[in-house]
């Protein structure tokens, strides 16, 4: 990567004059007319070394080793050291991108490292909603990412089944629905009986609140499920198993799988062996006849591990998900929870815990990457809403219906461009930002969409196909002059390894998403400015070649976030 490169270079010009510097700040300038690259070493020195910023800037690039990739290097006052990438060097890297060959450098990790993502995490006998949509695009396009920079990565998914709050719609099913209710449920649509699933839970959680003799009920059916005993069992059983069975057409629809599903009642018993273990070591202690860790040492809340009936609470249960991830798949490098911010004191808690347990096994080694919620910006009539939750499926079909309106384009390319859209709307913000999702911005075709970088892919492979050129080559650019748009096209193509880079080092698919829609509209406005068929050789080729280079990066790139691209729109 050329950027590492050049901080080589830097840093071989500083042993010239007798400075080490280990880390080189090189940065791209907002305007291109001042370089490819920038460096504030020089300034950073000055105040180090008690010498005038421009004095080093001169020295530093006195010593600068010449190549064929830099063309030009310039200091700018009060001591900013700019680079400029030659034509030539931009040029031959074109080739490479127009076939599809990235060079993505190792992660900061370090290459091969072993990573679990968990991620989607949705609770059966609940619909899988926007919230979890925004969940699973980021776990997955991070996957994605975490593998194109040499990365084992292990996809998880930590499904909740047992619980309160499906004790509730179990007891509803149980003692207010007849056999023959239920015999006819069972032929009913997969989505239909996840919505009468979730009717059953408001009823069981009416009931819970204001009916004594169910209250108890309900709490005996909870204690039947982590017991794993009882004639509610086969109900608890068959339930579940819908949800699963739904859960998974989700995950197909967007693009998503898994390496280990991990269902909560898998981990009940252990994490009470687990939290008795930890109270024998003093880390847990008895409080009103639960096991509690007071955080109050080490700065952190005091939660419970184990409740006063004997039954582990989520955190309990964590600790058996734990071991059985850094086990289960070998030594991990670093295991990263996709999770909402409302559970950072668990995490922070759970964490603490762990290590305190096995420091070799868990410390340094867990992160919480905490996503922001997404509703919608205009919430209108949401048949399928129930609450005021919004479900995945519904969101979905409702982009694919509007898009099937506006575009001229079959159902299957209408389902892509809908994954696109939704997808994307997510992604191209930061992680840690607030969503207001709204359906015409989703599908826009002038903005900064999904559906955008699909079209732009669209006009590049048409007219690579009106070119009648399926491979398109380099040849005869030597001392070609490029025009200010194909330099600017050229120059943002060369950083997609860096983005890219970058983006798992920050945990940020945003960063790839927004640079496709730079690549994107830069791509635009030269295809606006210049012809690309009708112009003679040499530029007729470096113009295809600049085309087909930009259709590989999106097609790429898009990839990485876990969207595909179509053919026809």
């Amino acid at each position: 990567m050329i950027k590492d490169k050049l901080a080589d270079h830097l840093k071989t010009s500083l042993k010239k004059i007798d400075v080490t510097e280990k880390e080189i700040n090189l940065d791209h300038p907002q305007n291109p007319r001042f370089g490819d690259f920038t460096t504030n070493i020089s300034l950073r020195l000055g105040k180090k070394l008690g010498k005038k910023p421009l004095e080093i800037a001169n020295q530093i690039v006195s010593h600068f080793t010449k190549n064929q990739a830099i063309e030009k290097v310039e200091i700018v006052k009060p001591g900013f050291i700019n680079f400029w990438l030659s034509d030539k060097y931009l040029t031959s890297i074109l080739t490479n991108s127009a076939i599809s060959k990235f060079d993505f450098p190792s992660h900061h990790l370090g290459s091969n490292k072993k990573i679990m993502i968990e991620f989607a995490h949705p609770n059966t006998h609940k619909l899988f909603h926007i919230g979890h949509l925004r969940n699973i695009s980021i776990g997955e396009s991070l996957v994605r990412i975490f593998e194109a920079v040499e990365n084992k990565v292990i996809r998880s998914n930590y499904q909740g089944e047992v619980g309160l709050h499906i004790a509730k719609c179990l007891w509803y099913i149980k003692y207010k629905i007849s056999e023959k209710e239920l015999t006819e449920i069972r032929k009913k649509s997969l989505q239909e009986r996840m919505s009468f699933l979730g009717k059953a839970y408001a009823k069981g959680q009416v009931a819970y609140d204001e009916d004594e003799k169910a209250k108890k009920e309900i709490i005996e059916i909870n204690g039947m499920i982590y017991k794993q005993s009882g004639d509610v069992l086969r109900l608890w059983k068959e339930t579940v198993k819908w949800s699963f069975d739904y859960f998974a057409e989700i995950y197909k629809r967007v693009y998503s799988k898994f390496d280990r599903l991990y269902p909560e009642s898998e981990f009940a018993r252990r994490g009470v062996e687990i939290a008795n273990l930890a109270e024998k070591k003093g880390i847990l202690k008895r409080s009103q006849g639960a096991l509690v860790f007071d955080g109050k040492l080490y700065g952190l809340d005091t939660r419970v591990f184990i409740n006063s009936l004997g039954y582990p609470t989520y955190e309990g249960k964590e600790l058996a998900l734990a071991e059985k991830e850094f086990s289960e798949f070998g030594e991990l490098d670093k295991c990263i929870h996709v999770v909402t911010p409302e559970q950072t004191s668990f995490f922070k808690v759970t964490f603490k815990v762990e290590e305190l347990l096995d420091e070799k096994k868990y410390k340094n080694k867990q992160y919480h990457l905490a996503y922001e919620w997404v509703k919608l910006k205009k919430l209108g009539k949401m048949s399928s809403r129930m609450g005021n939750i919004v479900a995945a499926d519904w969101l979905i079909d409702q982009a694919k219906e509007k898009i099937l309106k506006k575009f001229n384009c079959g159902t299957d390319t209408a389902e892509k461009i809908a994954i696109a859209a939704v997808k994307y709307s997510f992604l191209k913000n930061g992680v840690f930002s607030q969503i207001a999702f709204d359906f015409d911005e989703s599908i826009s075709l002038e903005g900064n969409s999904g559906p955008y970088l699909q079209y732009t892919y669209v006009r590049c492979g048409s007219v690579l196909k009106k070119a009648g050129q399926a491979d398109v080559r380099l040849t005869n650019a030597g001392g070609l002059q490029l025009e200010r748009e194909e330099r600017d096209l050229l120059r943002i193509l060369v950083n997609f390894s860096e983005v890219v880079q970058e983006s798992a080092k920050k945990l940020s698919p945003n960063l790839v998403a927004n640079y496709l829609f730079d690549v994107a509209q830069t791509f635009n406005l030269f295809y606006q400015k210049h012809k690309i068929l009708d112009v003679k050789e040499p530029i007729k080729n470096i113009r295809l070649l600049l085309t087909k280079a930009t259709a590989e990066v999106i097609k790429e790139g898009l990839y990485l976030l876990g969207i595909k691209t179509v053919e026809k729109m």
